[in-house]
Formats: C-alpha cells, sequence, structure tokens
C-alpha cells in the first residue's frame, strides 16, 4: 500500500469514529435532558404522575369504575395522610444529622430523635397497611393477585436501580468490595 491510501484509510477511520463518537454523546445528552424533563415534570405535577399510574393500574387490572372511584380515593387519602409525615420523618432526620455535627452531640436528645422517627415510621406503614387493606377489599382475588405482581416488579426494579447506583457511586470513589462468595 502506497502513503496516500494508507492515508485515506487512515482518515476514513478516523471520520467513522469521529461521527461515532459524536453519536454517542448526542444520545447520552438527548438521555440526561429527557430524564430532567421528565424528573422536573413530575415534580412539578405530582397530581399528574399520580393520575398515569392510576390510569395504569385501571387498564392493567381491569378495574370497573366504581373500583377505580373507590382505588382513587384510598390514593388520595394516603398520599394527604403521608406528605405530613414524611415532612415530619426528614424534620427528625435533619435534626439528628444536626445533633451528631455539634462539637458534644446529647446523647439523650438522639435517643429521643430515633424513638420519634422509629413512631413516624410505624404511622407510615399503618397508613400504607390501611390502604393496600382498603383496595384489597375493593379488588376481585384475580386483581389483586396482579396488583401485588405488579408491586413485587416495581420493587424489584427499584431494588435494581438501588444497586447499580450503589456500585456506580463506589466506582467513581475507588472503592473495592470483594465479591461475595456463592
Amino acid at each position: 500500500m502506497n502513503y496516500f491510501t494508507k492515508t485515506r484509510v487512515l482518515i476514513a477511520v478516523i471520520v467513522v469514529l469521529a461521527i461515532t463518537l459524536l453519536a454517542t454523546m448526542g444520545t447520552m445528552v438527548y438521555g440526561y435532558y429527557r430524564q430532567k424533563l421528565l424528573a422536573n415534570q413530575y415534580a412539578s405535577n405530582p397530581q399528574g404522575r399520580m393520575e398515569q399510574q392510576a390510569q395504569f393500574l385501571s387498564n392493567r387490572l381491569e378495574l370497573t369504575p366504581e373500583q377505580e372511584d373507590i382505588f382513587r380515593k384510598s390514593r388520595d387519602k394516603f398520599h394527604t395522610n403521608t406528605v405530613d409525615i414524611k415532612r415530619k420523618i426528614q424534620k427528625v432526620s435533619v435534626d439528628i444529622i444536626n445533633e451528631l455535627s455539634a462539637p458534644e452531640p446529647n446523647l439523650e436528645l438522639i435517643d429521643s430523635l430515633i424513638k420519634q422517627y422509629g413512631k413516624l415510621h410505624e404511622t407510615e406503614k399503618k397508613i400504607m397497611i390501611d390502604h393496600l387493606l382498603e383496595i384489597k377489599s375493593a379488588f376481585t382475588p384475580e386483581q389483586f393477585d396482579k396488583f401485588q405482581e405488579i408491586v413485587r416488579h416495581t420493587h424489584r426494579r427499584q431494588m435494581q436501580m438501588h444497586r447499580q447506583r450503589f456500585k456506580n457511586e463506589r466506582m467513581r470513589r475507588g472503592d473495592s468490595i470483594s465479591p461475595r462468595n456463592q
């Protein structure tokens, strides 16, 4: 191969790699901004997201209009009751961190905050259980089985995303954890 042929081949390879790199970067940027747009959309309109989820469940579970009404009322009551509790849980969590950050932390105060934190979580779980029992009573056994499968699938996906995020954070920090023995 002569010099000019090698040069043309190298230029062609460089052009193809540059186009591939630009396409990859474009896809990454598009994905980032799309995800950011969706996150902002859901943050600015949580009611819209709840309605979208309700429509998804209604279609998947084939709910009757009466069942949809029961589900919607129970869901709204659940979210109304848990918003305040979640806010209190966050406040207690911040109070614990602030107390731990003090020059001389008050262990009695930390202990009482931990108890308060536990009671708030207990209340939140009781509200969730009441909500689930209420909607369970409106579902047929087949619908509730489908509902449980949707919940399990969603939980598995969230756990996978959590593990992946944790793994990515470890890799960014340069931490290494030896693999589990199986």
